[in-house]
């Protein structure tokens, strides 16, 4: 349940083929914007990172707000894109001497995780904790730890529904 890694240029002839009507300058401008606001750190509404294939299209959006299903199921996304996310950390080591100061969230080999390009499942948007800056590093740290995990569970879950 990942996305399938391809270049602009391959996207690009896939969607022309099926969208005859498409003028490929208009969709190889949308691409890139869509490609400069995600490495800039541009979020959905919903706080996830976007998807840049689907926002070239609806605007910047994440996959979930999309779609409407939680997990992409072998669709595409641009490939320059993916290497950014799935590198998840910022090339900082806690175990290597660098003039930077040292703070934030490390993976169990000591890389810096940018808490960022951690997706939010669809559950936390409806969680009280949502956007909290208070639970903000417990919240991630439990999306890192399930990164990989097909279904998402969080046991400090709780819905804005049940608050009174």
């Amino acid at each position: 349940m990942t996305y399938i890694a391809i270049s602009i240029n391959s996207y690009i002839k896939i969607h022309l083929e099926n969208n005859p009507n498409e003028k490929e300058i208009d969709l190889r401008n949308r691409i890139n914007k869509a490609i400069d606001d995600s490495m800039n750190g541009i979020k959905c509404n919903c706080g996830n990172s976007i998807w840049v294939i689907g926002s070239a299209s609806v605007g910047n959006s994440c996959y979930t707000c999309i779609t409407g299903e939680s997990q992409p199921d072998d669709d595409y996304e641009i490939d320059s894109v993916l290497k950014q996310k799935e590198g998840l950390n910022s090339g900082i080591n806690i175990d290597e001497p660098t003039s930077k100061q040292i703070n934030g969230f490390f993976d169990d080999d000591g890389n810096e995780v940018n808490l960022d390009f951690i997706t939010k499942p669809s559950l936390c948007i409806s969680c009280v904790n949502n956007n909290n800056p208070d639970e903000e590093l417990l919240c991630g740290m439990t999306r890192f730890d399930q990164k990989d995990d097909d279904e998402f569970i969080c046991f400090a879950y709780v819905n804005l529904k049940d608050i009174k």
